[in-house]
């Protein structure tokens, strides 16, 4: 059984997950963004390294997709097919990893696709996505984990948009097959995965470019907004760094602010719940401030969570201030539904 003192190289052989691993904390190096590079470190010593990656909510994930593995059931699935990963062969990464739900909310049968942090050179699914997945799972939603590319040299924009947008159209085209329902399905994000998940929110970037319904509700926990001005904020070489990663060589502010998201909502945009602590020392809260306000504009349907302390990356939000945002975030979906 996974525990806090499960190490990496026993989650690397373990019988059921090893061909989930390289999902876990997925980068193009493959030292899960520096926590897996010794196999003896455990759970509770990446907690250490991380303090707002909690080991009892990874354990709380991985034990979940254990059970499932063990039950028979498929946790991974290819978004891209074999003629577009050949054609694409970064595309090979993308995968869904599914929690289904554990019971039937109401009969009104629910889907949500979770985008993982990691400053979009790396996703860091099994301290967020994994975790807040296993919990929606138990109140009744089928969840989805979505691994996207992440920098690689290349510009990486628009490639992680193209992912979601191919996962949607994956999942609607076999909702049948998996038994799950996309009539009322939900994007969510954090970090970097929350600014791809508020993308997918609006026409230009999101579902209407790629001809998929608009989803019921957008879940955002600290997530980037304004991509110009959160990078900006970072020491020259860095700034340099992922601005070059997003967006090439020739990146500039005219170029970022396509992928800018207040810039891009209008009344279509579908209601948000959003969690931000006040004291997030890498993503400014004012991120999430300024996607509220425009909601506020554009009198759409919201409910902002701003706990004074839980700093970034605190995914399930055990031992914060944070702690039960899914299940308030879950309540307030159904409310939207209800009125």
């Amino acid at each position: 059984m996974i525990t806090e003192n499960t190490k990496v190289e026993d989650l690397r052989k373990h019988k059921d997950l090893k061909t989930l691993f390289p999902y876990f904390i997925y980068n193009q190096v493959g030292d899960g963004a520096g926590n897996f590079k010794k196999d003896a470190t455990c759970l509770k010593e990446i907690e250490q390294k991380n303090p707002t990656w909690a080991a009892e909510d990874m354990v709380y994930g991985l034990r979940q997709l254990e059970q499932i593995c063990a039950s028979g059931g498929q946790v991974l699935f290819d978004v891209y097919d074999s003629k577009e990963v050949q054609e694409s062969p970064d595309k090979e990464c993308v995968k869904l990893i599914y929690f289904p739900a554990k019971q039937c909310n109401n009969g009104s049968r629910k889907t949500i696709i979770l985008a993982a942090g990691g400053a979009y050179g790396s996703v860091c699914s099994m301290v967020e996505s994994f975790p807040v997945a296993a919990r929606l799972a138990e109140l009744g939603v089928d969840a989805f984990c979505l691994n996207y590319r992440v920098a690689d040299g290349k510009a990486l924009f628009p490639r992680p948009m193209e992912d979601m947008g191919a996962a949607c159209q994956f999942l609607m085209q076999h909702q049948d097959t998996l038994g799950i329902n996309m009539e009322h399905y939900a994007v969510g994000g954090f970090s970097a995965g929350g600014h791809l998940a508020a993308c997918w929110g609006t026409p230009e970037l999101g579902y209407a470019a790629y001809q998929v319904s608009k989803p019921d509700i957008i879940l955002l926990a600290y997530p980037m907004i304004d991509v110009w001005k959160t990078v900006s904020l970072a020491p020259l070489p860095i700034r340099a760094m992922m601005l070059s990663g997003y967006l090439g060589k020739d990146h500039s502010q005219k170029v970022c602010d396509v992928y800018n998201v207040e810039q891009h909502m209008d009344i279509t945009y579908p209601p948000a719940f959003v969690v931000q602590a006040e004291d997030d020392p890498t993503v400014p809260v004012w991120n999430s401030q300024v996607f509220i306000e425009q909601l506020q504009t554009l009198q759409i349907p919201y409910c902002y969570e701003h706990p004074q302390h839980g700093l970034h990356g605190f995914g399930l939000g055990t031992n914060t201030e944070a702690v039960g945002w899914v299940d308030r975030a879950f309540a307030f979906w159904n409310k939207l539904e209800r009125d």
